[in-house]
């Protein structure tokens, strides 16, 4: 009977290491598992474009033409929209924003908007007055350019945020382009457009 006993008890403190053990690797787990609060280069989104740009897919028409020799090896064709700049945030995460906002120009002039699109927001939110205003002209009315602009159409809206953004980098540009949007705003309010009146409300209680 004792030995019985000796086997039960034994079993029975085999049996809560077990479950210890288990909820230790589970809680182990978790810790390594929380991020750590920092901006990722794979957390940065791009926006919602139906195709690339026509410079992108011209370009990528031209290299894919060429011998791997002449074509390049800048940014390999195959590589998927903007992984070029998460893969250039990754490799070079301690770079300063001016050094982000530079290799984002290379892109544009690659015809790549996407990274470049990526690179700019990435500056932006570090601080870059111009990379702030590059994205903010994207969406402006008055200077969107299709070919270098990843959205299809103008966007008062995302003109508005990336201007106040530079505004806030120390752009001294910028304030002169919001009371620009302000001034579309007010005369499209004026007209009837009701969607601008209320853009129009909601911006100047910012």
């Amino acid at each position: 009977m004792e030995d019985k006993e000796k086997n039960t008890a034994t079993s029975a403190a085999n049996r809560l290491w077990l479950v210890l053990s288990a909820v230790m690797a589970v809680t182990l787990i978790a810790v390594f598992m929380v991020p750590d609060g920092k901006e990722q280069a794979q957390d940065i989104p791009l926006p919602d474009v139906s195709s690339p740009s026509p410079q992108a897919a011209g370009r990528q028409q031209e290299d894919s033409s060429l011998p791997a020799s002449e074509a390049g090896t800048t940014v390999q064709p195959e590589l998927a929209e903007g992984q070029a700049a998460r893969q250039f945030l990754a490799q070079a995460a301690d770079l300063d924003a001016a050094a982000i906002y530079r290799r984002a120009g290379e892109f544009a002039e690659q015809g790549l908007q996407a990274d470049a699109w990526l690179l700019y927001f990435k500056a932006a939110r570090q601080g870059h007055a111009q990379a702030a205003m590059v994205l903010a002209e994207q969406a402006d009315p008055e200077f969107f350019d299709p070919a270098r602009s990843m959205l299809d159409e103008p966007d008062l809206v995302q003109a508005h945020k990336w201007y106040v953004q530079a505004q806030r980098n120390g752009s001294q540009l910028a304030p002169a382009r919001l009371e620009k949007l302000m001034e579309r705003l007010r005369k499209a309010a004026a007209s009837g457009d009701h969607q601008a009146e209320l853009l129009l409300a909601k911006w100047k209680t910012k």
